[in-house]
């Protein structure tokens, strides 16, 4: 069995693969951008994205995991 590590790595992994697939989703079912509830719908899976993008960040950082950064600067 995998150590505690990698279990929560993988299940960070997942919960954010899984919250960009409900946005592309949204957007295949989408017909009217300027509608409110589209907006708030929208809004709701943008934190979501970003939650979940947090918590694979605080995995991956746990697990003495990072990439440098590819930027110029």
């Amino acid at each position: 069995m995998a150590d505690e590590t990698l279990i929560r790595i993988r299940a960070a992994a997942e919960g954010y693969a899984e919250a960009v697939r409900q946005t592309q989703r949204y957007f295949d079912r989408i017909d009217d951008t300027t509608d409110p509830s589209v907006l708030i719908e929208y809004a709701e899976l943008v934190r979501n994205e970003e939650a979940a993008q947090a918590d694979r960040l605080d995995a991956l950082t746990a697990a003495g995991l990072r990439a440098e950064s590819f930027d110029a600067d």
